[in-house]
């Protein structure tokens, strides 16, 4: 028996469980093992302890992971849950895929591995709204504990103009933050094609104002070897006494009692048996299964709508109508250009077996392409993307609430719009990433236009009671007017980025995709509506909110109406925030730690 079961899909399941309860003995590692072994650990462990269950495998030795450059390799493969989205009735009926990592990591083992922050007034507006010490500088404080800043050589610095504000990024945690030491000439590019623009260069864009075009830090350590919260907080730990992990351990139900009191967890195992784990006196769960997992185990427990469980079969433990409600997701569109005889992408690496071996050997030495993932981003406001008569439009836009979204989340989401928040993401792809045709032996690169603060809001419920069952995800993209003409006009803006001189010195002119025929306001909309993607971003599934308005966890994490139950990932984000959500969910681990051993918001 144990008196602390994670329940992990998501990164920060492990952020806590390497943290929580482990100050008692001196530290030595985690052992990753096998279902033969699990019965005689639960009859032997006495002692305060930590079991973290995990649907899949381990990330050690598998270049899919550890290789930044692979960050996107993973769709479709064993460590992608593979979720598809419902078909979005404002966006052409379109099922967008949703992976997920199905790893011990969770998405910090699949992810782009940028590291970015919001605004001081995007994580104090989780404060506003009900939930007593989750702002800025809680959150901020937690992300830092996280991080650890390693500054790449000089060489790189001076080749590529690196540059970070060290007082702002945390330099004593496990999680690795640095540069990639290649830097593509069409990311620079963006950064000149920006400024040229009027755009500002932000140099300190991890203090809590993140506005402009910016080097971004990256999870991955100098070696360079992409950073998971696998790597960093369980390999330090791999034969701690209290500490296990179980892979391959996928959990079917939470065991509550008559007095919604977690009692332990149901686990299915590869071959199809079962094993109940379970609580000491005391002891507690905490759920980090991610945005789409955690709502439905919660569900598949007996916690959520009757509405929805009742017709189902479902005991009713607690009826919690916000379970699965209020999900959100950044929403992103594509631009592909066609790059200039001699320029090269990583679509290079396709069709050229010389180049690919030869970066795979530079690989080996800690340089050459296959270190970099992303390290340019720029997060713009509404007045640099829209004109005068457009910020006019919005405000008329604005005047009305759209349906999906509750009115205080409106207000806050409507303030921070018109006041200089972020509303739009630049991000370059250096490969071809849209487009009807690809030309054989030629190189492109594509742009992400991401909007930040969606004001449409859905839903994830279950549909069976099988685990084996996705659930019904639904975050409702484009219901708001908003939604779909902001992202128009943001995408519009991302063509002026690429007829700048900067970039018509590197691009071939003619757009690839989607190309001269969408120009006008209504062919915009309509190409939103027909190319949108998930920025694979999600939140809100089981919101950080009191419980009148469609909370699921109090300010402690704690599901409301449980006894011993809490949830420690994206999930409880009532709000997205305009940045890569990595951090974000550290900082959620951390300050779960936090919570359990002291009961308290403070470092």
């Amino acid at each position: 028996m144990f008196t602390k079961l994670v329940l992990s899909a998501a990164l920060l399941g492990l952020t806590h469980a390497a943290l929580v309860d482990l100050n008692a003995t001196q530290s030595d590692g985690v052992k990753i093992l096998k279902k033969q072994t699990f019965e005689r650990l639960a009859e032997s462990s006495s002692k305060t302890s930590v079991l973290v269950l995990e649907a899949g495998g381990s990330g050690v030795g598998k270049d899919i992971v550890t290789i930044p450059k692979n960050s996107f390799a993973f769709v479709g493969t064993e460590i992608d849950w593979g979720f598809t989205i419902a078909p979005q009735e404002h966006a052409a009926d379109a099922e967008i895929n949703l992976s997920s990592g199905k790893i011990l990591g969770g998405d910090s083992s699949i992810n782009g591995l940028v590291w970015t922050r919001a605004s001081k007034a995007e994580y104090d507006a989780f404060e506003t709204l009900g939930s007593p010490g989750w702002n800025w500088n809680t959150l901020y404080a937690h992300m830092q504990k996280a991080e650890q800043l390693e500054y790449p050589s000089a060489s790189l610095i001076d080749e590529y103009g690196y540059v970070v504000d060290a007082s702002s990024v945390g330099t004593s945690g496990p999680v690795s933050l640095s540069f990639p030491a290649y830097l593509p000439l069409q990311h620079r590019t963006l950064i000149e094609a920006s400024v040229e623009l009027g755009h500002t260069f932000n140099t300190d864009a991890y203090g809590g104002e993140n506005a402009g075009v910016y080097y971004s830090l990256s999870s991955q350590n100098t070696v360079p070897v992409r950073e998971t919260s696998e790597f960093a907080y369980l390999t330090p730990w791999e034969t701690h006494k209290q500490l296990t992990v179980f892979t391959y351990a996928t959990v079917s139900k939470i065991n509550l009692d008559k007095s919604a009191k977690a009692t332990g967890v149901q686990v299915i195992f590869p071959d199809g048996s079962k094993y109940t784990a379970s609580l000491k006196s005391g002891g507690e769960v905490i759920l980090s299964a991610g945005v789409v997992r955690t709502p439905q185990l919660l569900e598949l427990s007996g916690i959520g709508d009757s509405s929805i469980l009742t017709p189902l079969g479902i005991d009713v433990k607690v009826d919690l109508p916000g379970v699965g409600a209020n999900y959100e997701d950044h929403t992103l569109t594509l631009l592909t250009y066609q790059l200039k005889d001699g320029l090269l992408s990583f679509d290079a690496l396709s069709y050229n077996e010389t180049l690919l071996e030869e970066q795979t050997e530079l690989y080996s030495l800690g340089q050459g392409w296959l270190t970099f993932a992303q390290a340019v981003v720029n997060f713009e406001p509404i007045d640099v993307v829209l004109t005068a008569d457009e910020i006019e439009e919005a405000k008329q836009i604005l005047s009305t609430k759209p349906e999906s979204i509750p009115q205080d989340q409106f207000d806050i989401i409507k303030e921070q719009i018109l006041n200089g928040t972020t509303q739009v993401e630049y991000l370059l792809f250096n490969s071809f990433s849209a487009g009807e045709t690809k030309e054989a032996n030629t190189s492109y690169i594509s742009m992400a236009i991401t909007h930040t603060h969606p004001l449409s809001r859905g839903s994830i419920h279950i549909n069976s009671t099988s685990i084996d069952d996705y659930p019904i995800i639904n975050p409702n993209m484009l219901e708001a007017e908003w939604d779909n003409w902001f992202l128009a006009k943001a995408t519009a803006y991302g063509r002026k980025i690429f007829e700048t001189q900067a970039f018509q010195e590197i691009v071939v002119s003619e757009e690839v995709f989607p190309g001269s025929n969408v120009s006008t306001d209504d062919e915009w909309l309509t190409y939103v509506q027909e190319n949108l993607n998930s920025g694979y971003h999600p939140v809100g599934s089981a919101s950080l909110l009191p419980k009148e308005s469609n909370g699921v966890v109090d300010a402690n994490l704690k599901v409301y109406g449980t006894k011993n139950l809490r949830v420690a990932d994206l999930s409880v984000l009532p709000l997205l925030i305009s940045a890569h959500t990595q951090p974000a969910a550290y900082a959620v681990g951390e300050l779960a730690a936090t919570l359990i051993t002291t009961g308290s918001t403070n470092c």
